[in-house]
């Protein structure tokens, strides 16, 4: 399990950049934290042909919320869920700075945070250790999703188009007698044009996209020329291992606040591979009773591989009888509601692990150029100090903008 501090300070936007930069054709792909926060950096600058291209018919990538049941007035975040640090608010405030169009209302702070330090145990162990030191914030109403909607996507939906798989990538396309362009293959065949293309598909996906022998065709997405072999070899060097949630209602609030299934012996030697069991509803204010079950990494969530999503369910059941003598069977109300990120097929995976900072800055490196068509790569991926997280994701597009109109320094 990782822990990180969030950023303490985004990339500056500015308001004026020169008529020329104004007028690049951009394309982003993917409307998930990176790219949402690409196009509206882009969009406080001026610059007013920006595309972005989402494959699913929803944005927010990794964030998505879902009512944990049928009559439920509560929506719960099933993919990134903590804000990883102690002033939420601060953190909030600044992924926004500088980003507001005309006409806004500074409203991005007013949702309401709660401060999250759960009472740990490992298995029936409790552990005052974890309890000082694990310190975090959440949204109370709000998820990770709604947050971005609220303020980052409904600024710049005119320029997102759902439903618009890419199948291909065509860059270094310098033209006789002129500069030349990025080229887009949508799955339908549609084919777009720009100066420069954001990047900020998952790094599972770029896996596929280099490994010939991947049958899942549908998230197929092919760079032509292939990408350099450097690149290559940083997607490869950096793990992004399976993940689900599991949220399951209960007529009694039987549990702890949070309950490793494993020892804190094994968190410690392996903090990466991690399953637990937590109230989902700690804090918020509501009656209904959610437990929800993480299993991250690729022991711990591979073994669900293959599973149909009844049968994840009943594995989580049957983890929470293990943890809490049976209790989870006796009180469980309707079916479970099953997120397994690795079935997404525009995801396929949760976060990527620790890995070197060579590959890291190498996965943030543009390819091709200013003459033969640019791509730049965007997402918590290409972040060396706070990959896994949203606002790692959020820093990471709002540089990649920077970097489209040419006003990122080294």
């Amino acid at each position: 399990m990782q822990h990180h501090f969030c950023p303490k300070s985004f990339p500056s936007i500015p308001k004026a950049i020169s008529d020329e930069s104004r007028r690049k054709q951009i394309l982003i792909v993917g409307a998930g934290t990176s790219g949402l926060f690409a196009a509206l950096s882009l969009k406080r600058m001026g610059v007013t042909n920006v595309t972005v291209l989402e494959a699913s018919k929803d944005i927010g990538g990794r964030l998505k919320a879902v009512k944990p049941n049928t009559t439920s007035n509560l929506e719960l975040d099933v993919g990134a869920e903590w804000i990883h640090s102690t002033d939420g608010a601060r953190v909030l405030n600044s992924m926004m700075e500088g980003l507001a169009l005309d006409g806004d209302e500074d409203n991005n702070n007013e949702v309401e945070l709660i401060s999250y330090q759960p009472k740990w145990y490992f298995r029936k162990r409790r552990s005052k250790l974890m309890e000082t030191i694990y310190k975090e914030t959440k949204f109370k109403s709000a998820t990770w999703y709604s947050w971005l909607k609220d303020n980052v996507y409904d600024k710049v939906k005119d320029n997102v188009e759902l439903g618009s798989p890419v199948s291909k990538i065509r860059y270094d396309n310098k033209q006789e007698g002129g500069e030349g362009m990025v080229e887009v293959v949508l799955a339908n065949g549609d084919i777009r044009t720009a100066d420069t293309l954001i990047c900020t598909v998952p790094l599972s996906i770029l896996k596929q996209s280099i490994d010939k022998g991947d049958a899942s065709a549908s998230a197929s997405l092919q760079f032509n020329p292939a990408l350099p072999i450097k690149v290559q070899e940083a997607i490869r060097a950096i793990d992004m291992p399976p993940g689900l949630r599991v949220l399951l209602q209960m007529r009694e609030n039987f549990y702890p606040d949070l309950t490793s299934a494993h020892s804190l012996f094994n968190l410690l030697c392996n903090p990466n591979e991690v399953t637990f069991a937590y109230d989902a509803t700690l804090g918020k204010g509501s009656e209904e009773n959610i437990l929800a079950v993480v299993a991250i990494g690729n022991k711990h969530a591979g073994r669900f591989g293959g599973m149909s999503q009844t049968q994840i369910g009943n594995e989580a059941l049957r983890i929470v009888d293990d943890l809490f003598d049976g209790q989870g069977t006796v009180n469980l109300i309707g079916d479970p509601s099953v997120q397994d990120w690795s079935e997404e097929p525009f995801v396929r995976g949760t976060y990527t692990f620790p890995g070197s900072n060579r590959h890291r800055r190498i996965l943030g490196q543009s390819i091709g150029s200013v003459e033969s068509g640019k791509v730049i790569f965007a997402g918590e991926h290409t972040s060396m100090k706070y990959f896994s997280l949203v606002p790692g994701a959020a820093f990471e597009g709002r540089r990649a903008a920077l970097e489209a109109v040419d006003m990122w320094g080294d």
